[in-house]
């Protein structure tokens, strides 16, 4: 799981975003989902989002991790700590 400290995903890695695990489950809420392209090769008119577009929609405070992965695409869920849902 990783936390992003600037909108616009400037300060992620896409490559550091990890797998969700069974103990971030019971400290996150999950308040959206996206479909990514892990290729590399994407393009912006496919329905999985390149990786530039994912990172464009990042929010500064909120935690990114990998909660389906495939050959060419993942989903990956943005979280907020449980009670924080709101903000």
């Amino acid at each position: 799981m990783l936390k992003a400290k600037q909108d616009g995903g400037g300060d992620i890695n896409a490559g550091d975003i990890g797998m969700i695990s069974d103990d971030n489950l019971e400290e996150f809420v999950k308040v959206d989902e996206f479909f990514v392209d892990s290729s590399g090769w994407g393009q912006d008119d496919e329905s999985a989002l390149t990786i530039n577009q994912f990172l464009k929609k990042v929010k500064a405070g909120r935690y990114y991790a990998i909660i389906e992965a495939g050959q060419f695409q993942v989903r990956v869920g943005e979280y907020v700590l449980k009670g924080e849902e709101d903000d």
